[in-house]
């Protein structure tokens, strides 16, 4: 079904000017709140889920030296929580992290309540159980970037009973340690195994769990390999110890700022599990949120090629094993398009949207400060090891030999403007689209 996108009956200066506004309510909309030991940065959506019932989740996770606030501000969520009715909390690490804002999830020993991992779960069940934001348990997803990549992968193999999918972005595998990011030390076989261990009675949940793996061609912090590794790793658990079948597709057609490069989608007998992407817009180590807003990370976020926090939403909510209906995006241009709304607006009759609902129209392995900058400075390791300092990297704003612009600063009225015009420039893209 051909994706209709609402069109502005407004001049191109007003129209400039409503997306500005946008861009500053939104930043408005953002709720920071206590919750599990953690400061969360909420954003709650007026629209609900185009599957189940009531809202989504979607819980992502900074980096090492990256803030929740940081990956709030330029990780382009608005959009996707508004078109997806997906609810998304961005917790801060407690207590500082492990060291230098890391998430602890190294090593081959966890439990659902060691290290950090309590925090989350107890942070996905406190969002499940507010009745204010009427969330649906069969719609939670736990997302993460570099260290924040590799503590999605641990809490996902823990808890495959909470969350119903698992993204990682330039994140590490399972079992590694804080001297093995650069360079593949593990295998899927390995990994797997583990991440089964870790489920326990719970590993039954795997049989509708979903996941994808990204990386960049330009990432020299995080081995590129371990995307592929994260994975094999789900095909395998997923496909109970046999490998899913996988088929390769084009980037090109996904949401995002001019994304490029090549993915693979494992397939099950029902259909797309697991996507495997590789992108080559040279983003380096940074949370691609193809907003527009400008070429090499701010603070880690990079406005080059995907949308990956749309694309998690898109692929997760088509692709649903755990929650009620079936939603059936567009097919216009190829990809995996975001929304499914008839020539009128209205939500498709028999679609699993929610009645009254519209459907849309349209790590680092823990590095201490240096998530992105071309050398990773150590990180203590669950036996208490003792952090070593790389000598190269710093936190000072500059363009780093990866590609990374690192602590770019709090956004001004100025970036907020140019929050606007990339917005602008995201919706001319999908208008000329259809």
């Amino acid at each position: 079904m051909t994706r209709r996108i609402a069109q502005l009956s407004v001049a191109p200066l007003a129209g400039l000017i409503a997306v500005a506004a946008f861009a500053t309510e939104a930043q408005a909309a953002w709720e920071s709140r206590s919750i599990a030991g953690m400061t969360v940065e909420v954003y709650t959506p007026a629209s609900t889920s185009p599957i189940g019932t009531g809202r989504g989740v979607m819980i992502p996770l900074h980096g090492c030296t990256q803030t929740a606030v940081q990956l709030r501000d330029y990780g382009n969520f608005e959009h996707t929580a508004e078109e997806f009715g997906m609810v998304i909390a961005i917790p801060l690490v407690p207590n500082g992290g492990v060291v230098a804002g890391c998430w602890n999830y190294y090593g081959a020993i966890h439990t659902r309540s060691s290290g950090h991992n309590g925090n989350l779960i107890e942070l996905a069940e406190t969002l499940r159980d507010d009745a204010a934001l009427a969330v649906d348990p069969a719609q939670i997803y736990l997302a993460g970037f570099s260290s924040g990549g590799g503590q999605a992968v641990v809490v996902g193999c823990l808890a495959p009973d909470v969350f119903a999918g698992v993204g990682i972005a330039a994140g590490p595998s399972l079992g590694t340690s804080v001297s093995q990011i650069s360079s593949v030390s593990t295998t899927a076989a390995q990994a797997a195994t583990l991440c089964n261990q870790f489920a326990g009675t719970n590993s039954g949940d795997f049989a509708t769990q979903l996941a994808v793996a990204f990386t960049d061609t330009s990432d020299f912090t995080v081995a590129q390999g371990y995307a592929a590794v994260n994975a094999d790793m789900f095909a395998s658990i997923y496909g109970g110890g046999a490998a899913l079948a996988s088929s390769p597709f084009d980037m090109a057609s996904l949401p995002g700022t001019t994304p490029a490069g090549s993915g693979s989608e494992y397939d099950d007998a029902d259909g797309p599990r697991i996507a495997a992407l590789v992108s080559t817009n040279g983003s380096g180590h940074a949370w691609p949120s193809g907003s527009g807003m400008g070429g090499l990370g701010l603070s880690f976020v990079s406005g080059n090629g995907l949308d990956f926090a749309n694309y998690l939403a898109e692929f997760f909510t088509a692709n649903s094993r755990r929650a009620t209906g079936d939603w059936n995006p567009g097919d216009d241009d190829g990809g995996v398009d975001t929304g499914a709304a008839d020539d009128d607006g209205n939500t498709d009759a028999g679609d699993g949207t929610a009645p009254g609902t519209d459907d849309g129209g349209d790590s680092d392995g823990g590095g201490a400060g240096t998530d992105g900058d071309g050398g990773d400075a150590g990180d203590a390791e669950d036996d208490g090891g003792a952090a070593s300092v790389a000598t190269f990297g710093q936190d000072d704003g500059r363009i780093e030999p990866s590609g990374c612009q690192c602590n770019a600063g709090d956004r001004g009225t100025g970036e907020l403007a140019g929050l606007g015009l990339g917005l602008l420039a995201l919706w001319r893209r999908r208008r000329a689209r259809g």
